[in-house]
C-alpha cells in the first residue's frame, strides 16, 4: 500500500502507464534505466495520493526493494510518502466464470450489474457481514472477481461464497490451471514472459505504455521503439 502526501506524482514517475482514477485499476509496468522490466502490477487507486500495488508473490522482496531505494526524503531525511508492505495482512480469494456475477450478487447489497460495477472497477463492498475490497478483473481471462480482505474473514467468505455457488455447480480450481488458463488469453506472468531480461516491447506490454509523462526508463525504451 502506498499512501501520503505526493504518492501519485511519485509512482507516476516510476509506471509505464497512467495511474488509474479513484474506484479504478489499472496494468503497469515498471522499469529500470536501461527500459528492461523490473516489475508489473495492478494499481488500484482508492483516494488522490492512495494506492493498493499487487504484484507477483514471487518478486515480494525483490519489489519493495526498488521502491524503498527510490522513495524521495526531505531535508530532515524523512519520506512524506509512506510504502507498506501487507503481506498476509491482506489475503483473497478470486471467483471466475460465466455465472461468478450471479454467485456474489447472491452475498452483496451492491449492484455487479456492469453499468454499476464496470471491468477494472475497485471498491469496498461488504460480502454477507464481510468488508472487502472487490476488483472486478481475473487472470483466468473472463468474467470475475478478486476479493481482498483481512486474514480473519478468509475462512468466513470462503464458506459464504462456496455455499451460493451450489446452484451453479461451483468448482474449485487451483494455480496450476490458473497458469494455463491465463495462457489462453496471452496473460504474461513475473518471472516468465515479464523478466528483467526483456523489454515490455518484447514481452507485448505495449497496451500498458504511455509517453505522455516521464518515467524511469522511458528514453531507453523510445530508441528501441524507434528501431
Amino acid at each position: 500500500k502506498v499512501s501520503g502526501e505526493g504518492a501519485a506524482a511519485w509512482l507516476q514517475g516510476l509506471f509505464t502507464n497512467a495511474l488509474p482514477r479513484i474506484g479504478r485499476t489499472n496494468l503497469t509496468a515498471m522499469l529500470n534505466p536501461q527500459g528492461k522490466i523490473v516489475g508489473e502490477f495492478s494499481v488500484s487507486r482508492i483516494g488522490d495520493d492512495e494506492f493498493f500495488l499487487f504484484g507477483s508473490q514471487a518478486a515480494e522482496v525483490h519489489h519493495p526493494r526498488w521502491f524503498l531505494d527510490h522513495l524521495p526524503t526531505n531535508s530532515d531525511g524523512v519520506s512524506p510518502i509512506r510504502f507498506e508492505v501487507l503481506s498476509l495482512s491482506m489475503v483473497g480469494l478470486t471467483v471466475a466464470g460465466p455465472r461468478s456475477r450471479d454467485v456474489l450478487q447472491k452475498i452483496t447489497d451492491t449492484s455487479l450489474a456492469t453499468k454499476d460495477f464496470p471491468f477494472m472497477a475497485f471498491r469496498r463492498v461488504d460480502l454477507g457481514m464481510a468488508p472487502v475490497w472487490l476488483s472486478r478483473m481475473t487472470y483466468t481471462g473472463d468474467l470475475g472477481y478478486e476479493i481482498w480482505c483481512a486474514p480473519e474473514y478468509q475462512r468466513y467468505l470462503f464458506d459464504l461464497i462456496w455455499e451460493a455457488g451450489q446452484e451453479f455447480d461451483m468448482r474449485l480450481f487451483g494455480f496450476r490451471a490458473l497458469i494455463t488458463m491465463r495462457l489462453e488469453k496471452s496473460f504474461g506472468t513475473w518471472f516468465r514472459e515479464y523478466r528483467p531480461i526483456y523489454t515490455p516491447l518484447e514481452a507485448g506490454m505495449d497496451r500498458v505504455l504511455k509517453f505522455d509523462h516521464d518515467f524511469v526508463g522511458r528514453g531507453a525504451l523510445e530508441k528501441m521503439k524507434g528501431q
